[in-house]
């Protein structure tokens, strides 16, 4: 069994970083004896995987090959069929269950035991062992502090060590030097013996004579050791600088960021402050026009007139979302109202007086035109009344109420002016008619007459 062991371990394991820890010849139960091999093995690089592999021999040669193999995690119980006779048979309960039958009850009880160790080594004692003697599960466990999960398995896992390629080739050389070697291995043994003596003595005499370098060695590194944390002193200060420094730039950066937005903030202010100082600014000189312009001269009236296009333009600018929440745009608007209010008062006033003077002015009567019999033309006024007409569409699209007053007072004014000039017209014409000197003299009594009437209405 050994030999198969090792032949397993070399052709099929090593090759797979396995190592193999116990193995057992088992055949089917209830059929044809085939025989087979069950392995225990183990991965020799971490993490460690556990597995119970199937290995048979082939039929067409002299080698074995690897058929099936279950990871022991997923084996949940192991039945031993009689925990008190002797008995070769064993199920293996993976996901499903696997009846075998060993050569010999002292392979089978071999198996468990491994099995056993593994499971309490690397799946703290979860699989389950169902007929299984307790002597056999107490001679796994060796005496001593705990070692049923690390001891028992590592001596097992240490059971065999295989040798490397340099190691048997070293052992080669060393027996192609000594002709004896595989005659009298005696002989050579005690040859080993003797070098390995003379190796040993030549270690130690070594080992003496470094001693001096060894000690120099390691003031050496204690040196080393007081220059490192030295170093990791300054390390540590120029970290602590370094945080330092980095906490300044932070607030630096927070104050630019602050700074910045401040600029930004007072440049959209500038901006929206002269937008309301270009748009809702008012001239002095426009203010008192309007306050006190003569409307009677034309440079008063043209200076009122550019002083109402600009009160207008300032009432009708078109304000931007916020601004009309001002206290100071408030009052200029309050300022312009009031402006606006008593300019218009002043205008509508003035042209009352304008249109009541020409009303009753008799400086083109009819007597002056007797002679033609013609009624009086009044260019003189319209040309007068002309000079107003920007100032009325200005009042008429800022109080319509005012100007439609205004045109109510004119029209009756000049009606009766009109009226009393036609009765005149009629009446001269009537004596020019007649030829009468007397009716003349009386007609000239009775227009004195009504006109001393018209200077008292």
């Amino acid at each position: 069994m050994t030999a198969i062991k090792h032949a397993l371990q070399r052709d099929i394991f090593t090759p797979n970083d396995e190592r193999l820890l116990s193995i057992v010849n088992v055949c089917k139960a209830g059929k044809k004896k085939k025989n087979c091999f069950l392995c225990a093995t183990v991965t020799t690089e971490r993490p460690v995987q556990v597995k119970v592999v199937k290995v048979k021999k082939s039929d067409k040669g002299d080698f074995y090959k690897r058929q099936i193999a279950w990871a022991l995690r997923d084996l949940a119980v192991v039945d031993a069929k009689d925990a008190i006779k002797e008995n070769p048979e064993f199920d293996l309960h993976f996901e499903k269950i696997y009846k075998w039958v060993a050569s010999s009850t002292a392979e089978k009880n071999a198996f468990i035991s491994c099995i056993w160790k593994l499971n309490q080594r690397y799946l703290r004692k979860k699989i389950d062992f169902v007929n299984v003697s307790s002597q056999l599960l107490e001679e796994s466990v060796p005496s001593g502090e705990n070692q049923s999960v690390t001891g028992g398995d590592e001596e097992v896992v240490d059971e065999y060590q295989e040798l490397n390629a340099r190691e048997e080739q070293d052992i080669e050389i060393m027996m192609e030097g000594c002709e004896y070697a595989i005659s009298n291995a005696e002989a050579f043994a005690e040859k080993l013996s003797r070098e390995l003596q003379v190796l040993d003595g030549a270690n130690i005499q070594s080992i003496m004579a470094s001693e001096k370098q060894v000690n120099i060695l390691m003031k050496l590194l204690d040196e080393a050791l007081k220059e490192v944390d030295q170093i990791e002193l300054k390390l540590s200060s120029y970290e602590e600088m370094l945080q330092s420094v980095k906490e300044q730039m932070d607030q630096i950066s927070e104050s630019n960021h602050l700074i910045h937005l401040s600029n930004t903030n007072n440049v959209k202010l500038l901006s929206e402050i002269e937008f309301l100082v270009n748009h809702m600014d008012l001239a002095k000189g426009h203010i008192k026009a309007l306050q006190e312009g003569d409307l009677a001269s034309s440079r008063g009236i043209e200076a009122c007139t550019n002083a109402a296009d600009a009160l207008l333009q300032c009432m009708n600018v078109a304000l931007r979302p916020g601004h009309d929440m001002l206290l100071a745009v408030k009052q200029q608007q309050q300022r312009f109202s009031d402006l606006r209010e008593l300019f218009a008062r002043r205008l509508a006033s003035h042209l009352n007086n304008v249109f009541v003077q020409q009303g009753h002015d008799q400086s083109s009567t009819l007597a002056q035109h007797s002679v033609e019999l013609t009624l009086p033309n009044h260019h003189p006024f319209h040309r007068d009344l002309l000079r107003y007409a920007k100032l009325m569409e200005w009042l008429k699209s800022t109080d319509y109420g005012k100007y439609e007053g205004l045109t109510k007072n004119y029209m009756d004014y000049l009606s009766r002016l009109y009226e009393r000039e036609i009765k005149d017209f009629f009446e001269v014409a009537k004596i020019k008619m007649t030829g009468t000197t007397k009716e003349s003299k009386k007609f000239g009594k009775l227009r004195h007459i009504s006109s001393n009437n018209s200077k008292t209405s």
